[in-house]
């Protein structure tokens, strides 16, 4: 499986019941990775942090309120990296991805969900969201 380029019709087709979006931050050749709080689905699995854009909403909005509420950051600049698709047993999540290049803040975990600074090897050592398996191939050129 890898990632696909598709067009907003595809984005609003019923393939995708999620449509979400998810942040890429680095600092001292580590990316930010995030753990899920208990009591949300898929809690104890790292992710990278973000979540789903609301109805209306645009994807750069979503990013920086995800981020805003999960991190208590106010994302400055970020630019649109690549999308992926992946079909889980109950859903299709439509997963777009945002390199975030400066921000104001210091990243928390507002959620009480554990933050880490991590290099690509010890995120492929991490419980990672089945979805994020498939694009550790696009992440690996960050740490170059």
């Amino acid at each position: 499986m890898g990632s696909y380029s598709l067009d907003i019709e595809q984005v609003r087709s019923d393939r995708v019941s999620v449509h979400a979006v998810a942040g890429l931050i680095m600092r001292d050749g580590k990316l930010l990775v995030a753990e899920r709080p208990e009591g949300k689905p898929y809690s104890g699995y790292w992710e990278f942090p973000g979540g789903k854009v609301e109805e209306n909403e645009g994807c750069e909005e979503a990013v920086k309120r995800e981020l805003r509420e999960e991190l208590g950051i106010d994302v400055v600049r970020t630019e649109r990296w690549f999308e992926h698709l992946h079909a889980y047993p109950d859903k299709t999540v439509l997963l777009e991805l945002w390199l975030v290049t400066e921000f104001t803040g210091e990243p928390r975990g507002v959620e009480n969900q554990q933050l880490r600074w991590a290099t690509y090897e010890e995120i492929l050592h991490l419980q990672l969201l089945e979805g994020n398996f498939a694009i550790m191939s696009q992440i690996k050129s960050l740490f170059t």
